[in-house]
């Protein structure tokens, strides 16, 4: 059935991952009703315009709102009606420890009341492990009075795509498939299978599990390297040095320190992760390395302010130019960013702080510049929050004819020291234990 050409398939939650996933599955034969509550995205859907900036996303999308392939609704009973499949792609939280799944439960609840025989539901939020099998199990056969692996088929299928990767990796990258049964597992890869062939099955579970677990990997790793690095500034160690040589060690890895970590999935995913069991000892490796993680963008502020007063700089009389506002490099995701964070604390502090980043016109309430020369000009202090590849290519010649005091302070390791200094720039960055200036 599921193989068949236009198939109709509703995907709920439009953001992030909804319009990417939306948008491939309609240029794989499907015909597909996105849904939104917000107006606006279902507004530029109408119109055939893309509000992501994503690569390879804008032809692949205009072709299928063109071919009819990709409608919008903001109604789910509405679209409902009409479809044999359901992707859910809505927000989950967590707060103060305590999971929030009120998203996915509403759209559970909202499709129970539409459920029919042969329907596939699939979960793709992320959500704790048996909540797939447990919870919306329960919520779905109560609201329909249908039986999972008899009258309907449920799975998860959790999101795996990095922002500026995901048309790539919904096509190309492994892809865990969970269902609640074998039944459920084999029409989700049946359905999975028209876009990607590089599937892993599994159950639910599992599948819910895997996700949490890839991403609290990451976000450890990252905050060991977040350590080291604070460690290195304590002996005057160049932590980029002792990290390039550690790893030619043939079973060492070591990610890059940084500013922080952004994004909606390593900044919760962990978290939701320790909820499982709050009070094992254990699990206090998770929430540690979170808080290293939470504490850099703040500590790139102490490092701004140790840079001002060694350079004799009144933060009261000085403007400091950001670079970077989205959470990474290459994006216009701003969710959870790191730069947040600095952006608000030096307004505290400097007489003017100037965003500017070349994917974002978000700015976390400080004045925004489009044009970078105008960003820097005059500034007394240029701070580097998000490695964007247009900023390691900067003539830093250029930049320090512009600015009123050539002070670097480089948060992603975006500038290589010795050119900057080359160019009569003082040189501060995490990680780095003394000033490098010539």
């Amino acid at each position: 059935m599921y193989k068949d050409e236009d198939v109709n398939m509703c995907v709920i939650g439009l953001g992030y991952v909804g319009l990417p996933t939306a948008t491939i599955f309609a240029n794989s034969g499907f015909r597909i009703i996105g849904v939104d509550i917000n107006e606006f995205k279902v507004s530029m859907i109408t119109r055939g315009k893309p509000y992501i900036k994503e690569p390879g996303l804008d032809n692949l999308f205009r072709k299928a709102v063109s071919e009819g392939r990709l409608t919008a609704t903001s109604s789910v009973e509405e679209a409902l009606d009409s479809c044999i499949i359901v992707l859910i792609d809505v927000p989950s939280s967590v707060n103060g420890g305590v999971v929030d799944l009120s998203y996915v439960v509403n759209i559970s609840q909202a499709v129970a009341r539409k459920l029919r025989e042969d329907m596939l539901v699939v979960i793709e939020s992320t959500v704790p492990p048996g909540t797939t099998s447990g919870l919306i199990r329960n919520i779905l056969e109560k609201g329909s009075g249908l039986k999972v692996e008899e009258d309907f088929y449920l799975a998860h299928v959790p999101e795996r795509i990095a922002p500026g990767r995901a048309i790539e990796e919904l096509l190309h990258a492994p892809r865990v498939v969970g269902g609640v049964g074998p039944r459920s597992t084999e029409k989700a890869l049946e359905v999975y299978g028209r876009v990607n062939p590089n599937l892993l099955p599994t159950d639910a579970t599992t599948a819910e599990f895997v996700k949490l677990i890839e991403n609290t990997f990451r976000d450890l790793n990252i905050a060991f390297a977040n350590l080291i690095a604070l460690i290195a500034e304590r002996f005057g160690i160049d932590v980029y040095e002792a990290i390039r040589l550690a790893n030619t060690h043939p079973r060492v890895n070591i990610h890059w320190p940084g500013a922080g970590v952004g994004g909606p999935c390593l900044t919760k995913d962990p978290y939701m992760l320790a909820s499982l069991l709050p009070d094992f000892w254990g699990v206090e490796l998770i929430r540690m390395s979170r808080r290293i993680n939470e504490f850099m963008p703040y500590h790139m502020v102490e490092i701004v302010e140790k840079a001002a007063g060694l350079e004799g700089l009144d933060l009261s009389l000085s403007k400091v130019a950001i670079l970077g506002a989205a959470y990474k490099g290459g994006v216009d995701d701003t969710r959870e960013s790191p730069a947040r964070v600095v952006v608000v604390e030096l307004a505290k502090k400097f007489k003017e702080v100037v965003v500017h980043d070349p994917y974002t016109r978000e700015s976390f309430g400080a004045k925004y510049s489009e044009n970078l020369e105008e960003a820097v000009k005059d500034a007394d202090a240029i701070v580097v929050v998000t490695d964007h590849p247009e900023f390691k290519h900067l003539d830093l010649d250029k930049l320090g004819r512009l600015v009123r005091r050539r002070i670097i302070v480089d948060g992603r390791g975006v500038f290589e020291p010795s050119k900057a200094i080359s160019a009569g720039f003082r040189y501060y960055g995490v990680g780095y234990g003394r000033a490098w200036r010539a």
